[in-house]
């Protein structure tokens, strides 16, 4: 917490302040304020919107090229789906133009367990121009997008059989009566055959023409059910309880997130600068919810018209940029990266570039409202943050904005041993461009089965040489992790920030070329080397310790498949051993086992765990 404190010291230095959008209105010229997080107008999201590919998904594969470069303008939809047979499709927003992007829709790739498409798709799936889609399984062995147009309500491309054959393109599903305009959809499929499709979608407000007002809310966030595969819907637009003109007086699209479908049960997040955060849940697919708030942001979630002279001082809250997902023990987890907002002359400004990735469960009490960084940390609810490097220089230079903070996009799994992920853009000091603009990495954290505690400090998975001079954003991971192996799409460039979004900032983008791709991340990178993360009670099975290399002490853990005398030994590089440890009988599951190695001279050691005669050795090193 060191760094982070003498980095909110310093941010008053040395980083270029960055406009931002209103919610309703049309952007407004920006305001340069003394620090990294500056005002911007608040509207709904603005309405902006050839892929190259390689022979086998090994680590990293390009899907696809875009010029448009805002993949979302706040939270990431479903991207990448992963099939129990172990193929993989993924969209994306794409557009071979620079300006107007009529040409702009869905890319799309699929790998069939081989091979990505081939030759290069260049064309978007729709006829019409939309963006920012969603994808999912659907009725059997098909699959489903869905992406945004205003003027369409939507438009769907479905077809039987994954991976093969032609779409079928239709439109809808249809707003309820009074509802001018539909934009930022996110959908989710359920069901023994994926035939339920559940969509969230915004109303258009005032600041999106042909909107208006619904039920008392510029932008009113509805839900929509198709219990046959999209033929009929029983819930069109559907207001839920909670979400009404009482509780607020707007919402923004993309500020909600889907988390996975378990059975029956569906699960949504809710976040942003006028908005409090919470989750919704439904047990029975749909049909009734209940509410749970996060964070209350009571002052400013009514904020409706206000007179020209009304002036608030800024306040923290979520960016909007909002994650979820349910364990298999039914803990719900939530991440989301801090912004926030303020009026001033009557207008409604947001946040951006504040520091600090939000985390919450739901074992966990209310966040603060202040939402301090020591306190969030104090609470375990601090996922991660941007902080300088160790030598003078290692500051922020110059920052560009994607409407969120300097942690956030982020994206949360959980895998079949409840084992949760998370990954998330991150801003870096290190090797920015020759325009001094500092670069975005992809950051990891995850927290082993039955741990109370994240196993590692954030990891940035884009700091080996091949990645440098390059921007890593708008990360999208796939629920299912399969053979322990993070799926996830992303986009890259040369150039850091976006090009769409010139106008939120103080120092235009020049358009540029944006690769869209694939990596396999495997899930022991986010374990101190050595660890099982699958390890179960079904097998005996020893971890790696850590810290390594070791200062003082050091842990590790010893899972015993049934109870078993345990024997640990301490040997030096030369066989000698130099530390005995008899632990007696001891229980079945995972236990901790500490070693003091302060007597201990540096170099390097190797520890043996024999568990009733089966032996297992691991190589650690004493500073």
């Amino acid at each position: 917490m060191k760094k982070i404190l003498l980095f909110l010291l310093s941010l008053s230095i040395g980083v270029a302040t960055m406009a931002q959008l209103s919610r309703n209105a049309h952007p407004r010229v920006v305001r340069d304020v003394p620090a990294v997080a500056v005002d911007i107008p608040v509207m709904n999201p603005l309405q902006i919107s050839n892929p190259s590919v390689n022979s086998k998904a090994v680590l990293e594969d390009d899907l696809g090229q875009t010029r448009y470069d805002l993949q979302t303008n706040e939270s990431i939809q479903n991207r990448v789906y992963v099939f129990p047979d172990g193929t993989v499709a993924g969209t994306w927003t794409t557009s071979t133009q620079d300006a107007s992007w009529s040409d702009r829709g869905s890319g799309y790739n699929y790998y069939n367990g081989t091979s990505w498409i081939t030759p290069p798709v260049t064309t978007r799936l729709e006829t019409s121009r939309t963006g920012w889609p969603s994808i999912a399984a659907w009725n059997g062995n098909g699959e489903i997008v869905l992406a945004h147009n205003t003027s369409t309500n939507w438009v769907t491309n479905t077809r039987p059989v994954k991976g093969t054959g032609a779409w079928t393109q239709t439109s809808g599903p249809a707003a309820p009566a009074g509802v001018m305009g539909l934009g930022w959809p996110r959908m989710i499929t359920n069901g023994a055959t994926h035939q339920n499709i559940h969509i969230l979608g915004l109303s258009l407000g005032t600041g999106n023409p042909p909107g208006a007002v619904y039920k008392g809310l510029d932008g009113a966030l509805l839900y929509w059910r198709s219990l046959d595969g999209g033929a009929t819907w029983d819930k069109l637009g559907v207001q839920i309880p909670g979400l009404d003109s009482a509780n607020y007086s707007s919402f923004s699209g993309d500020e909600y997130a889907w988390a996975n479908p378990v059975g029956d049960t569906l699960v949504f997040a809710v976040a942003g600068p006028y908005t409090d955060a919470f989750v919704m849940k439904s047990t029975d697919n749909g049909n009734t919810w209940t509410k749970t708030v996060i964070l209350t942001n009571d002052l400013y979630k009514k904020l409706g018209t206000l007179p020209a002279t009304a002036e608030i001082a800024p306040w923290r809250s979520s960016d909007g940029s909002v994650a979820v997902e349910m364990d298999k023990s039914g803990v719900i987890h939530f991440a989301s990266g801090i912004g926030g907002g303020s009026v001033s002359g009557g207008a409604k400004y947001i946040r951006l570039n504040n520091n600090g990735l939000i985390y919450w469960n739901s074992t966990m009490p209310v966040l603060k409202d202040s939402l301090d960084l020591d306190t969030l940390d104090a609470h375990g609810q601090l996922l991660g943050y941007y902080s300088d490097g160790p030598n003078p220089g290692d500051t922020l230079k110059t920052v560009t904005g994607y409407r969120i903070g300097l942690t956030s996009f982020p994206q949360i799994s959980v895998d079949d041993f409840n084992n949760v992920y998370v990954l998330y853009s991150g801003i870096t000091w290190e090797n920015p461009n020759p325009d001094n603009i500092n670069y975005r990495h992809i950051f990891g954290r995850a927290k082993f089965h039955g741990q109370a505690t994240w196993s590692t400090d954030p990891i940035d998975l884009n700091s080996d040489f091949i990645y440098v001079f390059r921007e890593f954003i708008f990360t999208a991971m796939a629920k299912r992790i399969a053979n322990d192996k993070l799926r996830v799409i992303y986009q890259t460039a040369d150039q850091p920030g976006t090009a769409v979004g010139t106008s939120t900032t103080t120092a235009p983008i020049p358009f540029h070329d944006n690769i869209i791709q694939y990596r396999e991340i495997p899930g022991n990178t986010f374990w101190p080397v050595g660890i099982d993360n699958n390890a179960g009670v079904n097998k005996n099975n020893v971890g790696q310790n850590y810290p390594n290399p070791v200062k003082g002490t050091t842990s590790f853990t010893v899972n015993v498949e049934k109870s078993s005398k345990v024997i640990v030994e301490v040997s030096n590089i030369m066989g000698q051993k130099v530390m005995f440890m008899d632990k007696g009988i001891v229980n079945t599951g995972a236990q901790k086992f500490t070693l003091d190695c302060n007597s201990l001279t540096s170099g390097i050691y190797f520890y043996t765990v024999k568990i009733n005669g089966e032996s297992f050795t691991h190589k650690m090193i004493v500073q």
